[in-house]
């Protein structure tokens, strides 16, 4: 039997019936009761147990895997206030699902190590492609729990996925797992056996500026750059002074004008969102930034933002196998690149779905940062933390 995606859209009020609503529609499309798996994504306006327990009224027992997300992403277009499932029914490709809870609590690469270990579990018997990661971003370190799943899985082992967002709010973000909506978690999914997947990731922002050097830093805590307060960066660029911009100012600040880290080899920075700074004028990122790194402020346009998420999709469709085409694709968007695009972030959908290819069906959310893998050669396809990004993954049998 080929592989069968179906795809659910709910808007309504009423989360029971919403969550039963689209996974309802998901499952009608593909005419199964095999579901080897379901993605689901929704807005947090929704009361999420009562939605998750409409989903399980009509999908019972079926894995799933998901996030809450500021947006969701379906060939219709953006809906900031919807739910969407994705369900998947395949003889040939393998689904392996695992969860860590209680990140706080953990030490992050070893949780990290531990899922990843989890997740194998389940998936032995068959080649692995990719693990597929949902994670709270409101977690301090996201590096050091991606370094952890890399342990378990294989440095250069592919990894994609999104951290889960509540619109701007930086209060909560949910996982889900099992018909379970979780905080302060991360779910993932091992995918394998016959399958073969491509990934796409591309920001657009543009250096400004002279580079700098980050002197001092400890994790994802840049203390100082050129041996002054890491945020006074920010003060000199945009003449406020740090009292202002903790006053709320930063986060905003950093959504515009992201840090980007030079890479070698790599064709654009690595971007790094700052959103808090201490009394002592360090700046706390999502992701790590090392010790030494070269940096630079970054700036977006429309123009640069949407020619990414061409290039984007145009490396998730090359393919040497032009008889086998995409079975499905799910999309990781920084939150970030909807405030850029405004009124034209609808333009980027239409961008990838043109590109992929109108009957693709593909599902995502907007994200406050993006896990992939990097692509010059020198870094060996490892995966790293992205801010202000757009990740597409694109799955094919073999």
């Amino acid at each position: 039997m080929p592989t069968l995606v179906g795809i659910g859209l709910s808007k309504n009020k009423d989360s029971y019936l919403a969550g039963k609503e689209a996974a309802y529609s998901a499952k009608q499309k593909i005419d199964s009761k095999n579901i080897s798996i379901a993605f689901v994504f929704a807005t947090i306006q929704f009361k999420l147990e009562s939605l998750l327990a409409g989903i399980k009224e009509v999908l019972g027992g079926a894995p799933l895997v998901g996030s809450s997300g500021a947006g969701i992403i379906t060939p219709q277009g953006i809906n900031l206030n919807a739910v969407a499932v994705m369900t998947v029914s395949s003889e040939k490709i393998k689904f392996s699902t695992a969860k860590a809870i209680n990140l706080d609590k953990e030490d992050l690469h070893m949780a990290g190590q531990r899922l990843g270990s989890d997740a194998l579990h389940s998936l032995t018997a068959h080649q692995r492609e990719v693990f597929i990661l949902f994670l709270d971003s409101l977690i301090k370190n996201s590096s050091a729990f991606i370094s952890g799943i890399k342990e378990s899985l294989g440095i250069s082992f592919p990894l994609i996925g999104g951290s889960s967002s509540d619109n701007l709010k930086f209060v909560r973000t949910y996982q889900f797992f099992n018909h379970e909506c979780l905080t302060n978690s991360a779910v993932g999914a091992l995918l394998g056996g016959d399958a073969a997947i491509r990934i796409g990731i591309h920001h657009g922002w543009k250096p400004l500026g002279k580079p700098r050097t980050v002197t001092s830093s400890s994790g994802n805590i840049i203390k100082t750059i050129d041996d002054k307060p890491a945020i006074s960066l920010y003060e000199e660029y945009f003449g406020k002074n740090n009292q202002e911009i903790k006053s709320g100012e930063l986060m905003h600040i950093s959504i515009r004008y992201p840090l980007g880290i030079y890479l070698e080899g790599e064709e654009e920075y690595l971007l790094r969102n700052a959103l808090w700074t201490d009394n002592d004028g360090s700046l706390i990122c999502q992701g790590d930034v090392p010790n030494g790194a070269s940096i630079k402020l970054m700036m977006g346009t429309k123009e640069s933002a949407l020619k990414a998420a061409a290039l984007a999709a145009e490396a998730v469709k090359k393919t040497t196998q032009r008889d086998k085409p995409l079975k499905f694709a799910l999309i990781f968007d920084s939150f970030s690149r909807n405030r850029l695009l405004g009124r034209n972030a609808p333009d980027e959908i239409n961008i990838i779905k043109d590109i992929l290819g109108k009957d693709i069906p593909f599902i995502g959310f907007y994200t406050y940062g993006e896990q992939a893998p990097l692509n010059a050669l020198d870094y060996k396809g490892q995966s790293y933390f992205h801010n202000e990004s757009i990740a597409i993954l694109g799955i094919r049998e073999k």
